[in-house]
């Protein structure tokens, strides 16, 4: 049976969860995460979930952003129970942001290009958090 997350995701805040060079990686809230699997990643402006009217190179265009390495993605997770999911490099067109050099996305990233990890370290496409819900 696939399970998602295990709180904060266990020792070291998920320190053991590797990188794969291929993939990049997003936090989210468990909670978030059963709507990504239905609608694909969504991008927002910099308002929402922060402080914050512009991003830190100046721009207010809707954006999700990404990290190379898993074990410190859960830093940037929102409130709730945190998870991380990637997407491959090639999903859609990520650009660094100036400045920052995070990487961040433009456009919606489909479901079908995004996986979650479980509480063993192991990815999974995201639609099998769906599987055996309501």
């Amino acid at each position: 049976m696939f399970r998602p997350v295990r709180k904060r995701f266990g020792p070291a805040h998920g320190d053991d969860v590797p990188s794969d060079d291929a993939f990049l990686y997003h936090a989210t809230s468990l909670e978030r995460a059963y709507d990504i699997a239905v609608e694909g990643l969504a991008t927002h402006g910099p308002s929402w979930g922060t402080d914050q009217d512009v991003w830190p190179d100046g721009s207010t265009e809707r954006r999700s952003y990404w990290n190379p390495l898993a074990n410190l993605t859960w830093m940037f997770s929102p409130e709730g129970e945190p998870v991380i999911l990637r997407a491959p490099r090639d999903a859609v067109a990520f650009r660094r942001e100036r400045g920052t050099g995070d990487f961040y996305a433009r456009k919606k990233i489909p479901a079908e290009h995004l996986e979650i990890v479980d509480a063993e370290g192991r990815w999974h496409p995201i639609s099998d958090l769906l599987e055996g819900r309501g």
